[in-house]
């Protein structure tokens, strides 16, 4: 254990699921020990080991037991069956709130994490000025944290971790509440903890910081150990299997629309597309007069496969697919929105140089339009618009708006942090004088 920071051996956490409460009362009260519920493996059998001064990120999807694995390291949930070994003082930011007394203010906090910590009065005293120049909450600090937004609960509770100068540091999810320049002051502050030999156990859907940040990964699926070696290898399993995912739910869809009919084939190559799970998705929020409507969204990278996080730059094609309902004119576009609604690019007929064009009842189109993405790490949204423009730039009929017709994610540029919205890529002259 001299270079072993962590160690998991065999660790298995069972729920128990019960259909209703009385069936659990029924369980607790039955003389013949009866079981009346099921058994949920949220993790099954685990094992690794990570390493002093090692960063190791762990990824999987929704469900798959990393915020398990991670709460029972820290001692929040007791394993069902395994040990774990810890060597060292252990910093952890899990979810928000975690650990912190809502009806103290956050000041009281900051004296009670230092107390679970292990450090006395003294010792937190000396750390105080460096977490409050940290978090940068002015004085919401000595207000009760019960009344704290999630990105203030974030600041403080990544102050304290980070400050404490921890052998080891644990984050999960919680540092996606945080804007942009905190994220990156986050992420600066645990790169020079790792250069000072901390261990860092990092959660995170952001596959290139995973990448960026850790020297190995761990792929956790279904509670199961999947993978474990270079971050960067267990980073494109994970993301190749995520894409093989959707590919095989997407062909399933198709495959049922077109023993229904609602599938033709283009050409050789394409196949038109209108899943029934797509119309349910945006029937909520679509609008316009109905002379024609988009059946399908898609944004697919050069190889083909559907865009879930997209690399800074990136080249993409967004398809959009729709069926004429009437003989009219009409144009396609799209705009793309980042998290708040705000429009930050789009495409249209005028703006390639594409007039309108002529349709009747029945026929059926996709429309493509490349580009590249050279945008801030975000969320982002594609908004689709079928529309008849009847006077030029005045006069507009909108047959079908969809404001949420695809979602993807931007990935953190690599190498340098982009910290506008979008990046220009100017050219430069330098001339000395």
């Amino acid at each position: 254990m001299n270079n072993i920071a962590i160690k998991i051996q065999n660790l298995t956490k069972v729920y128990k699921l019960y259909d209703s409460t009385r069936d659990r009362l029924k369980e607790v009260l039955n003389p013949f020990k009866k079981k009346y519920h099921k058994e949920f493996y949220a993790l099954k059998n685990v094992s690794f080991e990570i390493y002093k001064g090692e960063t190791v990120g762990i990824v999987g999807k929704n469900g798959a037991g990393k915020s398990t694995i991670l709460k029972i390291i820290t001692g929040v949930l007791t394993p069902t069956s395994g040990h774990v070994h810890i060597n060292g003082k252990i910093a952890s930011l899990l979810e928000l709130g975690a650990g912190f007394n809502p009806e103290y203010t956050g000041i009281e906090n900051i004296y009670l994490q230092g107390l679970l910590i292990g450090y006395t009065r003294e010792e937190t005293d000396k750390k105080l000025d460096k977490i409050l120049q940290f978090a940068d909450i002015g004085d919401f600090v000595y207000q009760p944290v019960k009344s704290y937004s999630s990105g203030m609960f974030a600041r403080l509770a990544f102050a304290i971790a980070i400050n404490v100068e921890p052998d080891i540091l644990i984050v999960d999810e919680a540092l996606s509440v945080g804007d942009a320049v905190f994220q990156a002051k986050c992420m600066l502050a645990m790169e020079r903890i790792k250069q000072k030999g901390a261990t860092i156990l990092f959660v995170s859907h952001d596959i290139n910081s995973v990448r960026s940040l850790c020297e190995r990964g761990i792929f956790l699926k279904n509670g199961v150990l999947h993978a474990i070696g270079k971050a960067g290898d267990v980073a494109e399993l994970y993301m190749k299997e995520s894409r093989d995912t959707m590919n095989q739910n997407l062909a399933h869809e198709y495959a049922e629309a077109e023993t229904d009919n609602s599938a033709i084939k283009c050409n050789d190559n394409n196949i038109f597309k209108n899943p029934e799970s797509f119309s349910k998705k945006v029937s909520h929020e679509r609008y316009g007069s109905g002379e024609a409507k988009v059946t399908y969204v898609e944004v697919l990278d050069i190889d083909g496969y559907e865009v879930i996080e997209a690399k800074f730059n990136q080249e993409v094609t967004v398809k959009i697919y729709f069926e004429a309902y009437k003989d009219t004119n009409l144009a396609v576009g799209f705009g793309l929105f980042d998290d708040k609604r705000i429009q930050i690019s789009g495409g249209n007929f005028a703006s390639v140089g594409q007039k309108q064009i002529s349709v009747t009842n029945g026929e059926k189109y996709c429309v493509s339009y490349k580009l590249k993405l050279p945008l801030q790490m975000n969320n982002y949204t594609i908004q689709t618009s079928i529309a008849n423009e009847l006077i030029k730039e005045t006069n507009i009929a909108y047959y079908d708006v969809i404001p949420n017709a695809y979602t993807f994610t931007m990935a953190r540029r690599e190498n340098a942090t982009l910290w506008a919205k979008v990046c220009l890529f100017p050219s430069l002259e330098i001339e000395k004088f």
